[in-house]
């Protein structure tokens, strides 16, 4: 059944909406993006990954891959990106995932918000550190939780080395995969 508006719903959405100055409007003064932003510009392109999963607890492992195009959003507050990826089939099979980054200058770290056709959101909290961008984040298998951490380390301006990690208690990591990210064009 479709819902229909009220005029007082409608009336109610348009006072909210515009009782809430945004932060532009308070300032008086354009927004500009953080300078740690400019650094997510090294992601912007499109790229070719491929690599491992480990064998493991989580099967046989296989050969891994995807394909990915990012570009910066209107403003440039957000990268935002789109891959392809392959996987071995008794860990989820092929698929798609969307995904934006940016920068939580309260907090001061890269942030990563993913969403696949496998149903799953993925929220990861990042930092960079010379060469080498390390990304955490948390997931729930089989009703207990697991740490995970991707490594990239910079090799040059179109290429990066990864490594997936899982860990339950955040001391003891286990590989679960590596591989290569290169840059075929800007």
């Amino acid at each position: 059944m479709k819902r229909k508006s009220s005029p007082a719903r409608a009336s109610t959405t348009a006072a909210q909406t515009t009782a809430q100055p945004s932060a532009r409007t308070a300032s008086h003064s354009p927004l500009h993006p953080a300078p740690q932003i400019q650094k997510l510009g090294y992601f912007v392109g499109t790229w070719t990954t491929a690599g491992t999963i480990l064998p493991g607890p989580w099967g046989a492992g296989g050969k891994f891959g995807w394909k990915e195009t990012t570009k910066w959003m209107t403003g440039n507050f957000f990268v935002i990106g789109h891959w392809d990826f392959t996987m071995p089939h008794d860990l989820g099979g092929d698929g798609e995932e969307i995904f934006v980054m940016g920068y939580d200058a309260r907090q001061s770290v890269y942030t990563f918000d993913a969403f696949s056709s496998q149903g799953l959101h993925q929220v990861s909290k990042g930092t960079l550190a010379d060469d080498t961008w390390t990304w955490m984040s948390e997931a729930f298998s089989g009703g207990q939780a697991m740490q995970q951490k991707m490594t990239m380390k910079v090799v040059s301006a179109k290429n990066y080395k990864l490594k997936f990690e899982l860990s339950t208690d955040g001391v003891n990591w286990t590989t679960f995969m590596e591989g290569e990210a290169k840059k075929t064009s800007e």
